[in-house]
């Protein structure tokens, strides 16, 4: 008989038990904005109002994400031929909110990741104040040694090179974020606990770590920026941004090319807001993508591969409309493994030493 993760001991004495991931998350959250708002200042940025909006911006778009759950739970339920809807629907909810300690537990992330969103939007959009863009050069090279010296969107466009498929690619790029934020929802509300309390430790510490630590210390632009920003690279990416605006011209119109021209005027006018701000090393779209991959490696086979095949095509994507360079995706695949491992072994160690290794396969998707 399997022990339940949820009753992890707490360290923090008002915590109630099992409780101890969130409280640190908590902790991480209000830590990066109060750095954000701190930072901010320090450079003459409003930071509150930026702050503010990032966060008002993403509980607005909450009712979308919502709504499509619901229809996506209605459609399950359709699909199973359940023949009392409204009755399975309310044994979830008691579920899922039988006591103080389970509705903490699913809510309390859903409202804390709007403002760890906040704080990590803020701090990316004031990092070239910081730290000028200076590691472009270094990355750009790196696919060349695994491509036998060519560079990583020349085999991506080999391979994808038709304007259907970079169509279908940008695309997919575009719905990475309301797919975060329903990621975010349906990991609150449906996930086992252990599972649940796993993906937003890794997630919050993946936003930290890989969105801001990572990024300040490896600042970069990215391809689609290497000609404005001076970098010595850059003529190995002019055929790359020509490809994508023939692309756009022809009547193919890539979503890409617009927001790489908005973030660029944002930069260059110093015009902070929602979703603004260039970084390319580590990418949070691959890390987040592979976080998914992660969570999804016990589940039901198609789970399993449709999660692989996302995190896959966001690699391709990064690369292929000239957002990132292929290091800024696989490394932050790597840095997301070691993340969701130590993640693993945090949540463990909170628990009795008998009840460990019976929980270990519970920190993942059965």
């Amino acid at each position: 008989m399997r022990t339940s993760p949820v009753n992890l001991p707490t360290q923090f004495g008002f915590i109630p038990s099992g409780l101890a991931w969130l409280a640190l998350i908590m902790s991480l959250t209000v830590g990066t904005s109060v750095a954000a708002i701190v930072m901010g200042e320090r450079v003459g940025i409003p930071v509150l109002p930026v702050y503010w909006e990032y966060v008002a911006s993403v509980f607005r778009l909450a009712p979308l994400i919502i709504i499509a759950i619901a229809i996506g739970i209605v459609t399950t339920l359709a699909l199973r031929r359940e023949l009392r809807p409204i009755a399975a629907i309310k044994l979830m909810a008691r579920t899922r909110f039988h006591n103080r300690e389970e509705f903490a537990a699913t809510v309390g992330p859903v409202l804390l990741m709007p403002l760890l969103l906040g704080a990590f939007g803020t701090l990316k959009q004031i990092l070239p104040l910081y730290r000028p863009f200076q590691w472009d050069d270094t990355f750009a090279g790196f696919a060349r040694y695994i491509f036998f010296g060519h560079r990583g969107w020349e085999v991506t466009h080999a391979i994808f090179g038709s304007a259907e498929a970079t169509l279908v690619l940008d695309r997919i790029y575009t719905a990475w974020v309301p797919l975060m934020f329903a990621a975010v929802l349906l990991y609150a509300l449906f996930a086992p606990p252990a599972l649940r309390a796993r993906f937003f430790l890794s997630l919050t510490l993946g936003f930290i770590l890989i969105g801001v630590v990572s990024a300040f210390a490896f600042s970069s632009a990215g391809p689609c920026y290497a000609r404005l920003i001076g970098s010595a690279s850059a003529p190995a990416y002019d055929g790359l941004m020509a490809r994508l605006n023939a692309i756009n011209a022809a009547g193919y119109h890539l979503q890409a090319l617009d927001w790489q021209r908005q973030l660029w005027v944002a930069h260059e006018n110093r015009d902070y807001g929602f979703a603004m701000g260039i970084s390319a090393m580590p990418s949070m779209h691959n890390a987040v993508s592979f976080l998914y991959v992660l969570c999804a490696w016990h589940a039901r086979p198609w789970v399993r591969m449709s999660a692989i095949a996302f995190a896959v095509a966001i690699l391709v994507g990064s690369v292929h409309l000239g957002w990132h360079y292929l290091a800024d995706g696989l490394v932050a695949w790597g840095m997301m493994a070691l993340i969701w491992t130590g993640a693993g072994v945090m949540l463990r160690a909170q628990l009795p030493w008998p009840a460990r290794r019976e929980t270990t396969r519970a920190f993942q998707l059965a």
